[in-house]
């Protein structure tokens, strides 16, 4: 790597993590004195590598995926377009500055050639054009329960207050002192039993609400506790089920909602799962009366990684020796790893909430910094360093969205940038 692509690599660099300009510029005369840039040279040499990254993710990122979440960004107070996929986090749809309406929706949806189910929040122009063009849809678990996990914190709160205040009696009554004798009872006593009735009370609304939630949460999973894959008709009747439950809650706060969640959960986004996972190949030597079985325990192995944030990786050979394990079969084990991976993969599709196209939000957010007047291609980069860098952390760790999408890139991410700009802008050498 020459010295202008040290510089540029630099430059890019610190961009895409929030600088400014100016801040920029002051890090590359400390870092390359003379040959640093100024200002308006590095937007210039910015503005080339935006248009680099949107060139890099059209070839090899662009429209891939069967599944997604779908959600619009606002960078600068500019909405963006957005479609994640979900098993691997990569950002494969970007559509800068673009209002979000139903039409301007389709014509990025059309852009996806195996699109066949998006899971979103309940944006009009996003569900306008989801609606009636998949089978496959959902919305996001996290958006839809929302006001009810809300109104939760609130009666949590009240249940705090309420034991506060049984402390507060407790210290008025022995700041008192000992009462006189007599045949009625101490005031202080008896507003200390009242605080304790009221904190009693306050206690079981909150639990019972608690729970509640939780079973809103469980209606919508893929599969239950004992493996079986659930049906949308399953999803439906469960989600009404645990509504049903909220006119027995001492907390009027919460009928209004949940009248308004009654028939906003009916398990779209479960529909062909059943087909999906029945159509995976068997192992080698098993037989189809055989499958439902196999089935039942590796549904209750996912759900079990799942919940636990087991790594992509090793969740399914885990699941293998534990099935071998149940089966009492241990030497099967390793026969057993690619059916696994299959259905991880597959029950990782299975979308109840969108938080994977939330969670790259947040990155672009952060990369963009804020600023006033961004290029307009800006989005591109950020998404092409996140698609080509690996995770530090979690499930995935150790793994870019690249290789979790099966993208196969021939030189590192910012290698493979750097040669770009330098085709797109073969005379920069020059700029000062």
């Amino acid at each position: 790597m020459d010295q202008r692509q040290r510089r540029d690599a630099q430059l890019v660099a610190l961009l895409a993590r929030g600088h400014s300009l100016r801040g920029t510029e002051d890090c590359l005369a400390l870092g390359f004195g003379e040959q640093g840039l100024c200002k308006s040279a590095i937007g210039e040499r910015f503005g080339v590598a935006c248009n680099a990254a949107r060139a890099l993710f059209g070839r090899h990122f662009a429209g891939r995926g069967q599944v997604g979440a779908a959600d619009e960004v606002y960078l600068s107070g500019h909405p963006v377009l957005e479609m994640v996929e979900p098993y691997s986090l990569a950002i494969t749809g970007l559509k800068p500055h673009c209002v979000p309406s139903k039409d301007a929706w389709e014509k990025f949806l059309d852009e996806f050639a195996h699109l066949q189910g998006v899971v979103s929040d309940e944006g009009r122009g996003l569900r306008a054009a989801i609606e009636g063009k998949f089978a496959r849809q959902g919305l996001d678990q996290w958006h839809l329960t929302r006001p009810f996990s809300a109104a939760v914190q609130r009666l949590e709160l009240a249940a705090y207050a309420a034991m506060e205040e049984v402390e507060r009696c407790r210290a008025r009554a022995m700041a008192e002192g000992p009462q006189p004798p007599g045949p009625a009872a101490p005031v202080s006593l008896l507003r200390i039993e009242q605080a304790r009735q009221a904190m009693s009370k306050a206690i079981g609304v909150f639990d019972d609400a608690e729970t509640v939630l939780g079973w809103l949460s469980e209606a919508a999973d893929a599969v239950n506790g004992a493996g079986q894959v659930r049906t949308p008709g399953q999803v439906a009747e469960d989600w009404e089920t645990a509504l049903d439950l909220v006119d027995q809650i001492d907390a009027p706060a919460l009928y209004a909602i949940a009248d308004k969640l009654r028939g906003k959960r009916g398990g779209a986004h479960l529909h062909g799962l059943a087909e999906s996972i029945a159509a995976l190949p068997l192992p080698g030597g098993w037989k189809t009366p055989e499958r439902n079985r196999l089935q039942e325990l590796g549904c209750q192995a996912w759900r079990f990684h799942h919940r636990r944030k087991t790594h992509i990786l090793a969740a399914p050979a885990e699941a293998a020796a534990w099935i071998a394990f149940q089966l009492g079969m241990p030497f099967v084990a390793v026969h057993l790893e690619h059916y696994t991976k299959g259905l991880f993969k597959v029950l990782d599709c299975a979308l109840k909430s969108s938080s994977a196209v939330e969670c790259a939000n947040s990155i672009l957010r952060l990369g963009e910094g804020g600023k006033r007047h961004p290029h307009p291609d800006c989005a591109y980069l950020l998404a092409w360093q996140h698609n080509t860098r690996r995770f530090k952390e979690g499930r995935r760790k150790g793994l870019s969205p690249a290789e979790l999408l099966g993208v196969i890139l021939p030189k590192d991410g910012w290698a493979m940038l750097l040669e770009e700009m330098n085709r797109q802008s073969p005379n920069a050498s020059n700029l000062n």
